[in-house]
């Protein structure tokens, strides 16, 4: 049976996640930056990026804006705790990705399957990551046209800061931008 502190832990460690994940599609990085502690390592695939998570911060600084739009979303995530305060966290992702004109990818839509591989630690009271891998499943890309395409009326989020959905919710007051009433 699992503790209410470990259930706690938990529930911290998937809004990190959660938060890295909405600061790469909000192309907010200051977002990014809080998932993780000052002392962080980070390591992707294909010479990406590997170093301290200053760096990586700064390589997604220069690599996120090449994109029209991303969407990152998380599936099963598996948290095994190695005592108190370390926890091994394994989390499956689903990424698409529509490059501007000036990315390798330029108009193509790329749909990524990988896993975050991360160990967070509890400093203070609070759960970070203190390493991150991504290990890349699979990759594939989409035709240049798309839905949008053939429906150009339909509303693609922006990433501007005027996406309803990052006002404060759940507790957590992100990134200010302004309030817009809904329909």
């Amino acid at each position: 049976m699992k503790t209410l502190e470990e259930l706690s832990a938990r529930a911290e460690i998937h809004d990190v996640l959660l938060r890295y994940c909405r600061g790469l599609d909000r192309v907010d990085m200051e977002l990014v930056r809080s998932a993780f502690w000052p002392d962080a390592w980070v390591q992707f695939p294909e010479s990406l990026h590997r170093g301290s998570v200053d760096g990586f911060v700064a390589f997604l600084s220069g690599e996120m804006p090449r994109f029209v739009r991303t969407m990152h979303l998380l599936g099963n995530s598996l948290v095994e705790f190695d005592g108190p305060t370390t926890a091994h966290v394994e989390t499956y992702l689903n990424a698409d990705h529509q490059g501007t004109e000036v990315h390798q990818w330029a108009n193509e839509n790329v749909k990524l399957w990988a896993r975050y591989l991360d160990r967070f630690e509890q400093r203070d009271g609070v759960w970070l990551i203190a390493k991150r891998a991504l290990a890349t499943g699979w990759m594939y890309r989409y035709p240049k046209e798309g839905w949008f395409d053939d429906h150009p009326d339909a509303s693609a989020s922006g990433r501007d800061g005027n996406d309803p959905a990052v006002e404060r919710i759940a507790g957590f007051e992100g990134t200010p931008v302004s309030r817009k009433e809904w329909p």
